[in-house]
This record gives C-alpha cells, sequence and structure tokens, in this order.
C-alpha cells in the first residue's frame, strides 16, 4: 500500500529521494510469515516509514541532500534505522531534506525540492521536509527527523502532523551528518501519536558511538497516564511566542490551553528569556559548528564549494566571520538561558506556544513571508519560536490544531523539561483523544 501511494502520489510532492520498492517488499514478507508462524513482532511490526536522508540506509542514496557528495551511497544503517528495524518497521525509503540540514524550506535549485501537500505552491517546512511531507500525503504514517533549530517541529505544523523532538542526548544519531552536533536531535513525525510514543521507545539507548547518549536515562514503553494529566502544571510564556502571530494560531493556543484546564491541569506563569535573543544567540552557535563540521570533519568546504546550494553556500561564506569572542559569548549566554528554563520547570511540567507566526513561504520565494501584512525573513518569522528548545536541549512536540485564514494547518508546540518525553506523550495523547490535536489527509491525497 505505502509504495502504492508513494508511485501515485510523490511525483507531486517530492518527498522522497530513494524508494528502497525491492528490500521493503522482502522485509513485508518476512513480517507476513512472521506473524503466519506465530513470531512476535516488535512495536512496529509491518509499519512503513520513510527515513530522512541525513541518517544512513544501507544500500540507499548517501548526498545528505547535497551535490557535494552525488553518488554516495550508504554502506550501513545508522542506529536509530537499525532500531526501528528490530522493532518491525519497514523501511521503503529515504525523505528529502535540506541540504545537509541547514534550511528550513527543503528546497534546492538544482537537485530537488519538496511540496507542500496541503498547498503544492508552498514548502514543507525544513530541514525534515520530507519526512513530514511524506507523512502528511498519506505515504507513509511514520517518518524520521531530526530537529537543530526546529527541523522537526517546523515542517510538522506547516504540514498538520505530530511531530516530536527529542532530549538532546536521548538518541543516537551514530551513523548520520551533523549539522551543528551540540544542538542536533534526532525526531520523528507521524499521523498518530502512538506511532510517536512507539518509535521513541524503539530507539532511546545508550550508544558509545554518540557519547551524549551515555548520559540518558533508560526510557521503557510510553503509558498514556491519563491520571498523571491531571497532576501538571503548564504555562503559556509570552517569551516563547516572541514575535507577531496571526489570530488563528493565538486561537489555536486558546483552544489547546482550554483542553489542559478540561483535564485538570492548573495554568501558572513562569519567566523566561526572549526568543528572539535566543535565536541571536543560537546563530554564531549554529555558524560555527556548522563550519566546523563541514570543514574539518567532512573536509568538504571550501574546496568544493561551487557544489553547493546558493543558500547553504552563503551562510558557510558567512560562518567564516564568525569570532572565537562571538562564540564564547553566545555559549556564556546559553548557560544563562538553560538556567532560566531550570528554574521555570520548578513551577510548570509544560510550556505550550506556537509553532511560527504565519503560513509557509510560497516555493517561488522560500524566504520570505508576509506576516501581519509586512514582508519578513522566513527565519525570522519562524526560529524564534523554536531555537530556545535547541538551546536547552528540552524536548518538545508538535500537535496539529486546526487551519489558519489560507487554509494551512497550524502546529501548537508543549515543550517539557529533560527527558520528559513521556510526559509531552501522554498530554499529546489526551488533547488527540479529546479532537483538539488531529491529522487530517489533503483532499487531493485522499
Amino acid at each position: 500500500m505505502a509504495l502504492d501511494r508513494i508511485a501515485l502520489h510523490d511525483d507531486r510532492v517530492g518527498a522522497f529521494v530513494d524508494v528502497l520498492a525491492e528490500r521493503a517488499l522482502r522485509d513485508a514478507d518476512q513480517a507476513e510469515a512472521d506473524v503466519a508462524s506465530g513470531v512476535g513482532g516488535g512495536a512496529l511490526h509491518g509499519v512503513p516509514i520513510g527515513v530522512k536522508e541525513l541518517f544512513d540506509v544501507e544500500g540507499a542514496d548517501g548526498s545528505y541532500g547535497s551535490l557535494v557528495l552525488a553518488g554516495r551511497r550508504a554502506q550501513t544503517d545508522a542506529a536509530l534505522v537499525a532500531s526501528l528495524r528490530r522493532a518491525g518497521a519497514i523501511v521503503v525509503g529515504t525523505t528529502r531534506s535540506h541540504e545537509f540540514g541547514w534550511g528550513i524550506t527543503t528546497q534546492h535549485e538544482l537537485r530537488g525540492s519538496t511540496a507542500n501537500p496541503w498547498d503544492l505552491r508552498r514548502v514543507p517546512g525544513g530541514s525534515s521536509g520530507g519526512s513530514a511531507a511524506a507523512v502528511a500525503a498519506g505515504l507513509v504514517p511514520l517518518a524520521v527527523g531530526s530537529d537543530t533549530g526546529g527541523s522537526v517541529r517546523l515542517p510538522a505544523a506547516f504540514c498538520g502532523v505530530f511531530g516530536l523532538k527529542t532530549t538532546f542526548g536521548r538518541i543516537s544519531r551514530a551513523g548520520g551528518v551533523a549539522l551543528a552536533p551540540s544542538f542536533d536531535s534526532p525526531g520523528f513525525l507521524a499521523r498518530s501519536v502512538g506511532l510517536l510514543a512507539a518509535a521513541f521507545s524503539a530507539c532511546c539507548a545508550a550508544d558509545e558511538n554518540d557519547p551524549p547518549t551515555m548520559l540518558s536515562p533508560l526510557a521503557g514503553p510510553v503509558e498514556f497516564d491519563t491520571g498523571r494529566n491531571s497532576r501538571l502544571r503548564f504555562a503559556v510564556p509570552a517569551a516563547l511566542a516572541p514575535g507577531p502571530i496571526e489570530d488563528a494560531r493565538d486561537d489555536a493556543v486558546q483552544a489547546v490551553v482550554a483542553a489542559l484546564r478540561r483535564f485538570g491541569m492548573q495554568q501558572t506563569d513562569v519567566s523566561l528569556p526572549d526568543g528572539r535573543e535566543l535565536f541571536d544567540v543560537f546563530v554564531p552557535l549554529q555558524m560555527a559548528e556548522a563550519l566546523d563540521v563541514h570543514a574539518n570533519v567532512l573536509g568538504l568546504y571550501p574546496a568544493a564549494a561551487d557544489s553547493y546550494g546558493s543558500d547553504v553556500r552563503g551562510r558557510l561564506e558567512q560562518a567564516r566571520s564568525v569570532t572565537i569572542a562571538e562564540y564564547l559569548h553566545a555559549r556564556r549566554s546559553q548557560q544563562s538561558a538553560q538556567a532560566s528554563f531550570a528554574r521555570a520547570f520548578q513551577f510548570a511540567d509544560l510550556m505550550v506556544s506556537p509553532v511560527g507566526g504565519t503560513a509557509p513561504s510560497l516555493a517561488t520565494s522560500p524566504d520570505s513571508v508576509w506576516l501581519m501584512g509586512s514582508e519578513t525573513p522566513t527565519r525570522t518569522a519562524m526560529m524564534p519560536f523554536t531555537v530556545p528548545q535547541n538551546i536547552c536541549g528540552l524536548p518538545s512536540i508538535t500537535i496539529p490544531v486546526g487551519f489558519d485564514q489560507v487554509g494551512m494547518p497550524i502546529g501548537i508546540q508543549i515543550t517539557g523539561a529533560p527527558w520528559s518525553e513521556p510526559v509531552l506523550l501522554s498530554a499529546a495523547f489526551a488533547l488527540e483523544r479529546d479532537g483538539i490535536a488531529r491529522v487530517a489527509t489533503p483532499a487531493a491525497f485522499l
């Protein structure tokens, strides 16, 4: 079924880079044989999935979304891909990413781009845009993503699906390419919270090949405890909605707030640094780390500069101007922000906020949006809403809550303290069951 839908619809969406039909069919046959013989499958037994192309999938295109590495094929599975296979998932292909994960539109002048299933003229978000579009169009029910500055949450919001950004160090990144190693967090996009929970549980494990995971606590299967929800406290910090937002997005926040209150949760207030200030902190840190990856780890820049897409090449050039003083100042500011969030989580278990201020940009002008009547850089209109969680390594789940005035999905995120993914998943499950959060399918893909 998934392969049929990909063959029928993906030429319009461009969600997949490499479709692995032959192996997927073999794996599906084996899954059926296991069921027939009474062999117990994993939590994702027989579930078709897409994998963001920044993670290696054995035998698949391994160019990481770039012409710089054109022709590279992955020799082995990334750690999380292997974990998902052990849980029974069937990898049907790799999904398109913004080049090397450095962008929030999933567009490329030469290599191919992904469209938003809700409006094919618009971008799906990025950098996990292919995964979000594949799930939204119903090509697969679950896909792998990663999040450095919003790269799971923005596509989830723009495409109207559930998205989970995990705590930094929670899931191994081994076997994938880094963007900014102190921020990169694997995650998932799905049509249901249950699938997010199953993927999260399957992939949580310490991995000596990714040292931050060695500090991660164990996480078993997620149990949706509605009784626990009623004991939670939540906040709606103005600092996490740090710019203009359209009325429909504010209405969606209020719908979530009303539902949480119905569940018995207590609303409280917390003080946090403004997201725009944290975006300013984030930029030099991300740039310096990304430049180091491309120049020193991958050894591609500047030797292969002409083969990069123009936007990523421009960011690499700009990154060369970041000074050590700017980098160290940003690190000190990051530590101060982490302390502020730690204090806030003494008073609130969850924080509710919108994902971006407006609808995604048009593919004809992907780097700007119209926000409250003014043309605004896409990154400025979106990333101050998402980078605070990356600055502080926090988990966050994005839920689809209705549509805006132009018919595009609205995403609301719920953020928790480090390692609180089970709490976030439980709250999102309650909102899904209550009907507040719901994944719909665009009419063109029914």
